[in-house]
Parts: C-alpha cells; sequence; structure tokens
C-alpha cells in the first residue's frame, strides 16, 4: 500500500497508511486545502484535487452527513421568522396600534414555521417565529383590550 504524506501546522508529515489518512479525514484533521504527496507523484497535490479523497469520496469510518470541521456550512434563518419578531415586538411597544403589527407578526410567524417545517434543508428561525407569534397575539390582545375598555368607559359615561 501507498506511502502517504501531507502538509501540517508543524511541516510535512507521515509517512501513513491510506487508511490511516482517511480516518485523519473523517476526524476533521485534514481539511480540502491539504497538500499530499506519494512517491510516484510529480508535486504535492490538494487532498479536494485527488479523486480518491475528492468531494464525491464517502469515508468509510464516519456516517454520511457527519459534521467536518472545515467543512460547515452556516445554516439560513427564514426571513419570514425575522419579520415575525420584529413586528411582534413592534406590535407590543406600540400606543394604541398594536394590531397593526399584530397581524403582520402573527400572518409571518405561522408562515415561517409552516415552510421551516416543510423546508428539505434546514433552516433556521423556529425560536424568532414563535417570539413573533406570541408577541403579535398579545399585540392583537392589547387593541382589542383597549377598544373593550374604551367602548365600556364611553358607554358608562354616556349614561
Amino acid at each position: 500500500m501507498a506511502q502517504w504524506y501531507y502538509g501540517s501546522p508543524a511541516g510535512q508529515s507521515g509517512p501513513v497508511e491510506e487508511h490511516q489518512l482517511r480516518e485523519l479525514i473523517a476526524a476533521g484533521q485534514l481539511v480540502p486545502e491539504t497538500l499530499l504527496w506519494r512517491d510516484g507523484m510529480k508535486d504535492w497535490v490538494r487532498l479536494d484535487a485527488l479523486p480518491e479523497f475528492g468531494p464525491g469520496m464517502q469515508s468509510p469510518y464516519a456516517p454520511p452527513g457527519a459534521f467536518h470541521p472545515g467543512y460547515y456550512q452556516p445554516v439560513p434563518t427564514s426571513g419570514l421568522a425575522i419579520a415575525s419578531m420584529v413586528c411582534g415586538i413592534i406590535a407590543v411597544v406600540a400606543c394604541y396600534i398594536h394590531a397593526l403589527f399584530g397581524l403582520p407578526a402573527v400572518i409571518c410567524g405561522h408562515m415561517a414555521i409552516s415552510a421551516i417545517r416543510s423546508s428539505p434543508v434546514p433552516v433556521a428561525g423556529r425560536g424568532m417565529a414563535i417570539a413573533g407569534l406570541v408577541l403579535g397575539y398579545l399585540g392583537i390582545l392589547f387593541t382589542v383590550g383597549f377598544a373593550v375598555i374604551f367602548g365600556v368607559a364611553i358607554f358608562s359615561h354616556s349614561l
């Protein structure tokens, strides 16, 4: 079996057997930019340029979808969840017009939760959507409460 050498922060490391190299890849100690070389190669080559270790290579040591440091891709946040939370916050702090922002907060919150739940890829923002829903419903409740209190005050004053 071929003996591999690889570049590391300490300099050149190796030789290691191919199975040891695959273990290092699976553990996330080697990233796509790591340079590799073995006997018979003219120059050092990046790990992701080697077909046997390239992007399509499934490591036998890690389950598919396992986390590999250096391969992290951030999860996008739902824009509807952010809009729901912002509208919900405004709905609670707005004077006398709580429902003006509470209604969009509730609508965006429900749409965000539905979109997050049905998304084939992970989407963040469920907590923001729930916060927007709660604050939106509170804003609507404040508006209804103020209308009832105002109506009772006017009705009792006219008697």
